[in-house]
């Protein structure tokens, strides 16, 4: 049997294992979004331990991918699963799966990131208008949001809906299991003509594993309410790139074609699945501390007086910096005054490699902002891109 120091010992040599601490710390201090996260030794490990496969002449596939997959499937209760380079290729080949011809409309929440942050792919890809929903509730989609906006066949002046996607978590708010049944029972038995399709439910599931953990409910329970699914593998959970698009066999089948059309076929993605299956593995039981650490920041921004645009509820915390007179620069230039990365919009993302002390290193940044402010001292005021996923 291997002594514990053999057990223990990385495989990388010093120099190596070196710059991977350096890149997680780095990570560490970065609260523009989860995605930043970087790999750990594990992931590394699996990358040299994948299968090298080829996407498109191996007829049999990719061991690797195939395992990453059947995860997928597993967790999802799902018939097939496909793994695809991006979130939003993920989103863009459910939809044109789903879509067949035009006139047809996706209705989905003002804030949607198929709407908001795929550079306009939707109606390039798929023809589609869009209806986009405010929610009255100013959090997420209820049945009566989406009953009030859906559009029926027989009006030629207005494009029916065929899809209705939803999505979750949405700026770390959650959309409730039960909100989500309720509306996938509206939208599945909703008329349309005999030569139709039925609308289809997709879910933007980019942080689903935020969602069901914050919320306390079953993946498969929550996936069943939707026939296709987009879940990113490199928010949240680390992986280096990925998504995972999730339905039933022909349409994964059907989907095949559109990933190889949007540029989705790869030589060997073995390495990147084998990353993405120790990523899920690695991040999805840490997901409640994240989301405990992210509360205990709100509480003190909250005594400090700092006011929320959202309910904090997963790993998000998004800051209404207008209304106390905050501008989006000086709070850019507080926290990086404390080497702190974060966008001038106030959003701020805790993922699983930020640790309890650069948490509270933000804290004291934020408060050193709120002092000044209160105290007169003229903040930097200047405009900033601000681009978050």
């Amino acid at each position: 049997m291997p002594s514990l120091l053999e057990q223990n010992e990385s495989i990388f040599t010093p120099k190596i294992a070196a710059k991977l601490k350096a890149a997680s710390d780095k990570a560490s201090r970065d609260f523009r979004s989860d995605v930043v996260t970087v790999p750990t030794e594990g992931m590394m490990e699996a990358i040299l331990n994948a299968t090298f496969n080829d996407d498109i002449y191996d007829p049999e596939g990719d061991p690797s991918v195939k395992a990453l997959e059947a995860k997928i499937m597993e967790l999802t209760g799902k018939e097939a699963a496909l793994w695809t380079m991006s979130g939003t290729q993920g989103n863009q080949i459910c939809l044109r799966t789903h879509l067949t011809q035009p006139p047809h409309t996706v209705l989905l929440d003002h804030r949607a990131h198929i709407q908001c942050w795929e550079s306009g792919a939707l109606p390039v890809f798929s023809q589609a208008s869009v209806t986009t929903v405010h929610p009255k509730n100013g959090v997420f989609l209820t049945l009566e949001d989406v009953k009030a906006n859906m559009i029926a066949d027989g009006n030629i002046h207005f494009p029916p809906t065929r899809v209705v996607a939803l999505e979750n978590t949405l700026s770390g708010t959650i959309l409730p299991l039960q909100e989500a049944k309720r509306i996938s029972d509206f939208v599945r038995s909703f008329p349309v003509p005999e030569d139709c399709k039925p609308v289809a439910m997709h879910l933007d599931a980019a942080r689903v594993f935020d969602g069901v953990a914050g919320e306390g409910v079953e993946l498969k329970e929550y996936a069943a309410c939707f026939d296709s699914l987009s879940i990113c593998l490199a928010k949240g959970l680390g992986a280096p790139m990925g998504s995972v698009i999730a339905g039933t066999k022909p349409f994964i089948e059907r989907a095949k074609w559109y990933r190889k059309m949007f540029g989705g076929g790869t030589r060997q993605p073995g390495m990147m699945a084998a990353a993405a299956l120790a990523a899920l593995e690695n991040a999805v039981p840490k997901l409640p501390g994240v989301h405990a650490m992210t509360k205990r920041v709100a509480f003190e921004l909250d005594k400090l007086g700092y006011k929320f645009a959202l309910p904090v509820q997963t790993n998000m915390i998004v800051l209404d910096l207008e209304v106390v007179g905050i501008p989006g620069s000086a709070f850019v230039e507080y926290c990086a005054q404390s080497n702190l990365a974060t966008f001038s919009n106030g959003r701020l993302v805790f993922h699983h490699q930020v640790t309890e002390e650069v948490s509270q290193t933000l804290v004291s940044a934020l408060g050193r902002l709120m002092k000044d402010k209160n105290d007169g001292v003229k903040l930097s005021d200047e405009e900033l891109q601000s681009g978050c996923s």
